[in-house]
């Protein structure tokens, strides 16, 4: 199945970016920004104090995870996104040491995992690949400007001019991000089934001055059951103060993952409806994902469509979800399940009658 979608960000640039007519440029989320945008969208919250290597076991009620935020240190790397494993990142073997009482201690070491950058921006791979690791990844990099072959958030962080770009895998939604001169954010949701426990760790991802990028091992969450609804965020977060011009000035890095409890689905199906409320007739599950197999899935509505209803059915529950997509509007969205207990959202074009595509 093909799963070139645009998002559905709710990041201004996109729509004054004209998306819908440039729809293939979001391969994996990748989001580039135009400058003229300042101030842009949302204001990435705090994060509260929780120690970095910290793992945390929550009760059943929707919780909030959060890490206090990095202390400035000259030279340090930019917190530049984060990375969610179901497992926890071990590191080595511990160091084995004896103190001034002669007395043997365990010291655990902090190893960084480097990442390979997909460069090629090859839709079938994920933005970041962490040798043996599998996650999820939601990032804003970093890249001198005379190198960056695409279009960025121009930045003036140092002496060299700096290109912001934002990416991501496809399995985030509702994503948000903001650049302004104080601060780069990220925001994005992880849909998973009702019907497995679960575990999740948020590790964060920096980058040096040299451009590679690496993660350590961070905080996580775990549950027995999820239920439909449920809710867990956690943030990651740093400043970092620099010299410029001789004055000291400080910007932020935040990433909020929120992890959302769903029914999984297990039949679709797409009702095209009329002005006098009439079934002028139906998709099913198997007929929708067809439209997967086009670079860019499309569906050509006739005139004598006005609205669809798009009908789920999950396996517990006694009564269909619907969901209403009126004349005029450009996208319909709905979650599938996928691997790993892990639901993924898809996308078909709606063109509509006397609309440009």
């Amino acid at each position: 199945m093909n799963n070139n979608r645009a998002n559905e960000a709710e990041f201004h640039a996109l729509k004054n970016g004209n998306a819908s007519k440039n729809r293939n440029v979001l391969k994996h989320r990748n989001i580039r920004k135009s400058k003229n945008a300042s101030g842009r969208n949302f204001s990435c919250k705090k994060a509260s104090a929780a120690s970095l290597c910290l793992a945390a076991v929550l009760s059943l009620s929707g919780c909030s995870l959060a890490l206090e935020e990095a202390q400035s240190q000259p030279g340090q790397d930019r917190l530049a996104g984060v990375f969610v494993t179901t497992e926890y990142i071990r590191q080595g073997t511990p160091e084995i040491e004896m103190n001034s009482q002669g007395e043997i201690t365990f010291k655990e070491t902090t190893e960084k995992v480097y990442g390979t950058l997909n460069r090629e921006n090859d839709s079938s791979q994920p933005p970041i690949t962490f040798p043996g690791l599998e996650g999820y990844g939601l990032y804003c990099l970093e890249f001198p400007e005379k190198d960056f072959d695409g279009t960025g958030v121009t930045i003036n962080d140092s002496e060299e001019r700096m290109v912001s770009y934002y990416t991501g895998d496809d399995f985030f939604t509702n994503l948000h991000f903001s650049s302004t001169d104080q601060e780069e954010g990220a925001e994005g949701s992880l849909y998973v089934s009702t019907d497995s426990a679960f575990n999740y760790f948020f590790n964060p991802v920096y980058q040096q001055k040299d451009g590679q990028v690496y993660l350590l091992p961070g905080t996580g969450i775990s549950t027995s059951y999820f239920v439909d609804g449920q809710k867990y965020s956690h943030d990651t977060s740093q400043s970092i103060s620099r010299n410029m011009d001789g004055r000291e000035e400080t910007k932020s890095y935040c990433f909020k993952v929120s992890i959302v409890a769903a029914d999984p689905p297990v039949d679709t199906e797409l009702l095209f409806m009329s002005e006098d409320h009439q079934l002028l007739k139906s998709l099913n599950a198997a007929q929708l994902d067809a439209f997967f197999e086009k670079e860019v899935p499309e569906l050509e509505l006739s005139a004598d469509v006005a609205y669809l209803i798009l009908q789920q059915k999950t396996k517990d529950s006694m009564e269909d979800t619907h969901q209403l997509f009126d004349r005029g509007t450009e996208t319909l969205s709905y979650m599938v399940p996928a691997e790993n207990h892990m639901l993924r959202e898809l996308q078909i074009y709606l063109v509509w009658p006397g609309t440009d595509r």
